[in-house]
């Protein structure tokens, strides 16, 4: 297409809109060295805000260290950026798109692993105040209940729905496994759970009277952001419970609730899955209230939640002793 007579910018948008599939890329054109052209469809790019500098990402963790003030491309957009700054469009019809940039809430700090020899026992550390920081300004002990400013405005049609299905993958989806025991016994909802990869290909019974509680990490797990777009297609309220502030989870969703666990760089998922059972707990909380639970069983729950930190560090502060436990039993058939 640029070959036809087309501008740079045109001959990226005509191609991209005979793509089939998702993609998140940056292209160049020899001919304009000081121009760039990103765009973005199911696959997630942010876009990091300098002084007269741009920085382009999968995520914000490599772009932190540079700027914190960022933008998040939507499914079906494209960025371009040139010598005079950077212009949002629809690759579809090219509609000019406005956005305000939003700032990235973590620190360098977190993803380094400071004095622990790798991530994972970082972040298995981390846990204590994981638990504390998702519970913050959440918990109400006087009242004995949860409020979750995320989901307020749609408390009603959450306790009035018929059904809940949780979809999630990976560990997000052993935190379900833990949510529907929960949210089963403290809301009186029948409650499934689903890998996100089984609930986009089949035909659940789903509707305006169901609920899908949408649960990742990252916050753009491919099937679990399908699978949200399956339910909002039949009319479900959706929910999700993700880590990352402005990922396309949180932007997808009708309502939702951060876990607030910070980054998590290590494959195998340790604080992110607390933060996220963290979670459950909270919204069964929240429901258990409304539904009947008593007041008094309402703070009992309120102060086994507050109390849950210290018996995690508890834990930690036998690590040595675990580990000779661990290194006894490694080989053990």
């Amino acid at each position: 297409y640029y070959a036809d007579g087309l501008s740079f910018e045109q001959a990226v948008q005509t191609a991209l809109n005979q793509v089939i599939g998702t993609y998140g890329i940056v292209t160049m054109c020899s001919d304009e060295p000081n121009k760039l052209v990103a765009a973005s469809h199911g696959s997630p790019l942010v876009i990091g805000l300098g002084e007269k500098e741009y920085f382009i990402a999968s995520d914000a963790s490599p772009i932190v260290d540079h700027t914190r003030n960022v933008i998040y491309l939507d499914e079906g957009e494209m960025l371009t950026i040139d010598e005079n700054g950077h212009e949002i469009r629809s690759i579809s019809d090219d509609t000019v798109i406005n956005k305000i940039s939003t700032e990235i809430e973590f620190s360098i700090e977190e993803i380094e692993k400071g004095e622990f020899p790798h991530y994972m026992l970082k972040e298995i550390h981390e846990q204590t105040t994981t638990i504390t920081d998702t519970m913050r300004g959440r918990i109400n002990l006087e009242d004995g209940t949860a409020h979750l400013g995320g989901i307020s405005d749609y408390l009603d049609r959450i306790e009035n729905a018929q059904r809940i299905y949780i979809t999630a993958c990976g560990t997000s989806w052993h935190a379900g496994l833990m949510g529907k025991y929960l949210l089963e016994e403290y809301s009186g909802i029948p409650v499934h759970v689903e890998y996100a990869s089984e609930f986009r290909y089949r035909h659940p019974i789903v509707n305006s009277e169901t609920v899908v509680i949408a649960i990742s990490q990252s916050g753009e797990t491919a099937d679990t952001l399908a699978a949200i777009r399956k339910a909002k297609e039949n009319g479900a309220l959706t929910l999700g419970i993700c880590n990352v502030v402005g990922s396309s989870i949180s932007r997808e969703t009708d309502c939702g609730i951060y876990t607030h666990a910070g980054p998590e760089i290590g494959v195998a998922s340790t604080k992110a899955f607390t933060a996220q059972v963290t979670v459950l707990f909270l919204l069964a909380l929240c429901f258990g209230r409304k539904k009947g639970v008593s007041h008094s069983s309402g703070k009992k729950f309120t102060k086994a939640l507050l109390n849950i930190g210290n018996q995690v560090q508890n834990v930690l502060y036998n690590s040595d002793a675990i580990l000779e436990v661990a290194k006894s039993t490694v080989h053990a058939n």
